[in-house]
Order: C-alpha cells, then structure tokens, then sequence
C-alpha cells in the first residue's frame, strides 16, 4: 500500500486550506481562519516563552474568567470558519495576553529569568521549562512544569542518540546506511575501504 502523500505548506496555502487537524478535528482549517491566528498564536508564544502557563493564574479571577472565555469563543469561531468573528477575537486576545502581563508586573510578579525558557507541548499541555541556573528554584516555584537544566537537557539528548537509538533507527529502516557526515558544516566522506586491524 503506497504512503499517504502530504503536501507542503505552500501547495496548501495556495489550495486556501491548511491541514491543520488536531486529534478528532475533522476538517482542516481554512487559510482564511489561519491567517488570523497566526499573529496570536506568535503572541501567545512569546508570552509563554515568558511566563510559561502561569499568567492567567497570576491576575484576579474576573479577568482570568474572561482571558479563558475568550478562548472559548475564538475555538467555537476557528470550528464555524467564522474569519470575520476570528479576526475580532485574536485582535481582542493579543490585547489581552498584553493585559495580563501588565496585571501580573503590577501585583509585583515576575516572568521568567532571561536565562530560562518554558514551553507547553501541544499533546499534554504539560510546560517543559529549561534553565541555565535556578533550577531548584523554579522546581520549587512551578511544581507542575518539568525543568531541565542545559546540562541535564544535553544528557538526555546524548544519551538517546546512543547506539541503541541507531540501532531502532536501523531495524526500522533496514536498508538505509550512512552516506555522509556533516560535522560543523563541513561534509566528512565515508571510507568504503576495510579498517587495515
């Protein structure tokens, strides 16, 4: 049975669709619609990046209430391929996310240090957060993220790029081999001749 062909960003931009589809969404959404997210969805980003998933938590209920419900409407709007109603409600949204920040700094609560960087993983909503010190701290401060220091990041990237990693890697692919190497940009060529030991 042949592979389900996808197509790139571009060719579907230009059918005016995106397949964007999350888990039983049954259609994608229109480019109409996605042109209108995209900018808040850039927002909303650097506000997380920041703050992580804390911000709505930081400001009174009232304000978080609405933050939320505005959300609500922007999904029921993206689900109706309503551009003009999802136009409103991002615009509304990235003055919100503005908003909340402004709430939070002024109650004396502070974003992230410039040396850490959160990010909420689409699948489980969990916040994953890295930092270059103050870890304890913020392990203290944000008991439900998970947070990895630079150093402990690099281990776990090294250690799952092990020989157990490319053996799956090979039974999965097993006709794939190795043609080249790339170290630092510049291409290292594979040896065909025997090792002379």
């Amino acid at each position: 049975m042949a592979a389900k062909r996808r197509i790139s960003a571009s060719k579907a931009k230009d059918r005016k669709t995106f397949d964007t589809r999350h888990g039983d969404q049954s259609k994608p959404i229109s480019a109409g619609v996605w042109g209108q997210l995209e900018p808040l969805d850039r927002k909303a980003r650097e506000m997380e990046r920041k703050w992580g998933d804390s911000l709505p938590s930081l400001v009174d209920p009232e304000l978080a209430g609405r933050f939320r419900a505005a959300y609500e409407a922007l999904e029921k709007f993206v689900a109706e391929e309503n551009v003009v109603a999802t136009h409103q409600v991002a615009g509304q949204l990235m003055k919100a996310w503005d908003k909340l920040e402004q709430v939070a700094l002024g109650a004396g609560h502070e974003p992230l240090p410039p040396h850490a960087y959160a990010v909420t993983m689409e699948d489980s909503g969990k916040v994953v957060c890295f930092a270059m010190e103050g870890v304890s701290e913020l392990r203290v401060k944000y008991p439900d993220w998970v947070v990895y220091s630079f150093e402990d990041a690099a281990r776990i990237v090294r250690q799952e790029f092990s020989d157990d990693f490319l053996n799956e890697a090979f039974s999965s692919f097993p006709k794939a081999k190795i043609t080249h190497i790339v170290d630092k940009g510049n291409t290292i060529p594979i040896m065909e001749d025997e090792i002379p030991w």
